[in-house]
């Protein structure tokens, strides 16, 4: 009677040729965890602003996305202001909250370097307009961008802006 299976050689060689595999991918691997991340934040801060602008028409009342700590990285918070001074204080609910990835960083302009509001029709809080970019931490090219109009339109790019402001 005739036994097969694999020798102790050939079974070292195949560990040996997948460790090698193994070594090559891990650093596409983690490129590409990357990318996840930028695009997850970037698509729930469009969600977030959304949200914020929606609730604002259907409760009449001016709704405000905040930065968590005064930055875009560490999260966020939407919520509903019922005195009119865009901050929130202790007898205002929180309408959502998200923390921020590790790895990413999120650039407000200046106009929306920490906090955007809506009125009760939609539009900008103070008629001013901005742009997030979402970049790594540790690179100056933001691949997704959240720009915000004056009418309250909230809009995801992922192409065809000029300058870095990841820089």
């Amino acid at each position: 009677m005739r036994q097969t299976g694999l020798t102790l050689i050939e079974l070292l060689a195949g560990l040996a040729l997948i460790g090698i595999v193994a070594a090559l991918a891990a650093p596409a691997f983690g490129a590409l965890i990357d990318s996840q991340r930028r695009q997850d934040t970037a698509q729930q801060l469009a969600s977030g602003l959304r949200l914020a602008r929606v609730e604002a028409i259907l409760r009449g009342q001016p709704v405000i996305m905040q930065a968590q700590e005064r930055a875009w990285s560490q999260g966020w918070q939407v919520f509903v202001d019922t005195n009119r001074n865009q901050f929130l204080d202790a007898d205002e609910a929180v309408l959502a909250e998200r923390s921020g990835h590790r790895n990413v960083k999120v650039v407000g302009n200046g106009r929306v370097s920490q906090r955007i509001g809506f009125d009760s029709s939609g539009r900008l809080l103070n008629n001013t307009n901005g742009t997030l970019a979402v970049c790594l931490k540790d690179a100056p090219a933001s691949h997704y961008q959240i720009a915000i109009a004056v009418t309250g339109r909230v809009t995801l790019r992922s192409s065809g802006y000029t300058t870095e402001p990841c820089a």
